[in-house]
């Protein structure tokens, strides 16, 4: 840890053993799948090494804790890549957590949900109830080829490919209530299922 105290401020260090401790506190409480169980204890386990070996110096523990979230928030992405600490590692020590870190890092991204935004959540709503491509796009401003192609790159987004699946999405996520759906008896009469 003396290459990081050497080059990066107290402050900034402080905010990555912080974020450190705390990353690896929520990850103790979760479940996770048998498969991905050891990695997950090999990122926990060190992400708790590094907050004990940077607040061991003695530099950074002069900085109170959470001094350094603004720091650490202002200079750096929204991802702390654990994975690249690995590189200060044996050599075996390095594979092993890159390979923790990749199946981690895997599992986590897997489980992000991509939400659709407001305009989107209204687009879906009115694919789910059939309303006609045309309508949509006039309410929009935009011509029926331009509606096509925006939803068409919202499918994309959300991982779906076909308006089926979306409205399933949307409502496995709860993002949208279930459409109506007309049904019929076998008596001939028809129904509505909510």
């Amino acid at each position: 840890m003396s290459v990081y105290a050497e080059t990066l401020p107290s402050a900034y260090l402080r905010g990555i053993a912080d974020t450190s401790r705390r990353t690896a506190l929520l990850m103790d409480g979760a479940e996770v799948e048998k498969s991905t169980g050891a990695s997950w204890e090999i990122v926990t386990e060190f992400l708790r090494s590094t907050a004990d070996a940077l607040a061991e110096n003695p530099q950074v523990a002069a900085v109170a804790q959470e001094a350094g979230r603004s720091d650490l928030a202002s200079s750096a992405t929204g991802l702390v890549r654990y994975e690249r600490f690995a590189q200060l590692l044996s050599k075996d020590g390095t594979s092993r957590l890159q390979d923790a870190a990749s199946t981690v890092a895997g599992y986590c991204q897997a489980r992000l949900a991509v939400a659709p935004t407001a305009q989107e959540l209204e687009w879906i709503i009115s694919i789910a109830v059939n309303e006609p491509i045309e309508a949509l796009a006039e309410r929009n401003d935009l011509s029926p080829r331009g509606m096509y192609h925006r939803i068409e790159a919202m499918w994309k987004r959300l991982g779906v490919s076909t308006p089926v699946q979306g409205v399933a999405l949307a409502v496995q996520n709860g993002w949208i209530a279930p459409p109506p759906y007309a049904l019929r008896h076998p008596g001939g009469t028809s129904g509505t299922l909510e």
